[in-house]
């Protein structure tokens, strides 16, 4: 089992006052948009299109999706007469800000080393910006993506979620098709990357050398801080303890079930209609039947078995016998975007149903017929753990039957 790093992009690996930085961008951009709106019309709408990617809390829909939503109407103007304009001001303009930011040669160090020792790296930066102006800042770094192998970048076209919400987390390790070794964060801002990571029971490092840990709450116990000279020493005593995250916290399991529509859209966004109900051998699944299966469980299974043990009457939990329901409910027959988006449905309305369910509840008992004495938080480890083995025949699937999966 290798190392997984999740890792911060600005004030982490890229040395970048943010608020300097954002100011300078803002001005740009005003000023490329302004035969169209004025700076003062934008700036507001922008705002609102920000704090509507920072709050998101429901599966559907990408950063680039709520933004889309938000802006475009709040400015007056659509997103098809832009198109142009941004990307004129993304290959020009946005270049010029980089004097804003500088390299980091211990993070160039940091990244060279862990790719030569086989360790995946993820860039786990907010998804507010489009890839070209990550990918942009990346070179900046000194770290071209066009030349290291980084395991996966967020950008706002194929996030879900946005820090520090702990769905954003998961949902790179989704994309990782759910790594079995130790998975770390690494980062300088304690609410953003450090915190919500540790939810998920995720060890961190967290680069702040002059900060004191007794002012923030508990943390990891296998976690640190610190400066970039001490970094990689953390890193090889955690990749020898071998000690692989279990993500069985409540917010793991909730951000696990959160992430994973998000995370099979973008697995089908590049799929042509004519692969999803190919079976890569006789007895195996298509992408259809797995969207159905997963669709009919949380509807029949999943969200009766949670309301039944929500109200606390220790309920007899039949076994669910559910594979058999692919040849006798015909999935093939079924038109794969729909049991997506089916799928997507059911699951934000059972995610909704555990928003609503306190801590004391996830230990409401039940009687499985199978596991015998269980509790609401077992159960929902259960779906978690079907996301997660589903989540990756997803991916092998769309390999076996052709089609190259998205990359980042």
């Amino acid at each position: 089992m290798t190392l997984t790093l999740l890792i911060d992009l600005d004030d982490t690996l890229l040395t970048n006052n943010v608020d300097r930085f954002l100011k300078q961008y803002f001005k740009d951009l005003s000023d490329a948009l302004a035969p169209f709106v004025s700076p003062e019309r934008m700036m507001a709408a922008m705002m609102t299109a920000v704090h509507a990617m920072q709050s998101k809390t429901d599966p559907a829909g990408t950063m680039e999706e709520v933004f889309n939503q938000s802006f475009y109407p709040g400015i007056g103007v659509p997103h098809a007469e832009l198109v142009s304009v941004l990307e004129e001001f993304y290959r020009d303009q946005f270049p010029r800000l980089r004097p804003l930011t500088n390299q980091r040669l211990e993070a160039i160090q940091l990244c060279n080393r862990a790719i030569q020792r086989g360790w995946q790296v993820a860039i786990a930066t907010k998804p507010l910006f489009p890839a070209t102006a990550i990918q942009q800042k990346l070179t900046w770094a000194g770290l071209n993506p066009a030349d290291i192998p980084f395991a996966w970048v967020t950008d706002f076209e194929t996030s879900h979620f946005c820090k520090p919400n702990p769905a954003y987390f998961v949902e790179i390790l989704a994309h990782l098709r759910w790594p079995e070794g130790p998975v770390v964060m690494i980062g300088n801002d304690l609410q953003d990357d450090i915190l919500p990571a540790e939810s998920l029971g995720m060890p961190t490092y967290w680069l702040c050398e002059n900060c004191d840990q007794n002012e923030v709450p508990l943390r990891n116990s296998t976690s640190s801080q610190g400066s970039f000279d001490q970094l990689e020493n953390w890193l090889e005593n955690t990749e020898q303890e071998n000690q692989s995250t279990a993500f069985d916290t409540i917010c793991a399991l909730k951000a696990i079930l959160l992430s994973t529509p998000g995370v099979l859209s973008n697995f089908f966004n590049e799929l042509d209609q004519s692969k999803w109900n190919v079976r890569p051998q006789p007895a195996e699944w298509s992408l259809t039947e797995i969207l159905c299966h997963l669709r009919d469980v949380d509807r029949e299974v999943n969200l009766p078995r949670i309301k039944s043990v929500q109200n606390g009457s220790n309920p007899f939990i039949p076994g669910a016998v559910t594979d058999p329901w692919v040849l006798e409910r015909n999935y093939a027959s079924e038109n794969g975007r729909e049991a997506l988006q089916g799928f997507i449905d059911i699951r934000t309305e059972l995610i909704h149903l555990l928003n609503t369910i306190s801590e004391d509840e996830w230990l409401n008992p039940a009687r499985h017929a199978i596991f015998g004495p269980t509790t609401l938080k077992e159960l929902v480890n259960f779906i978690a753990t079907h996301d997660r083995t589903h989540t990756r025949q997803v991916w092998q699937t769309i390999q076996d039957v052709g089609v190259k999966s998205p990359t980042r």
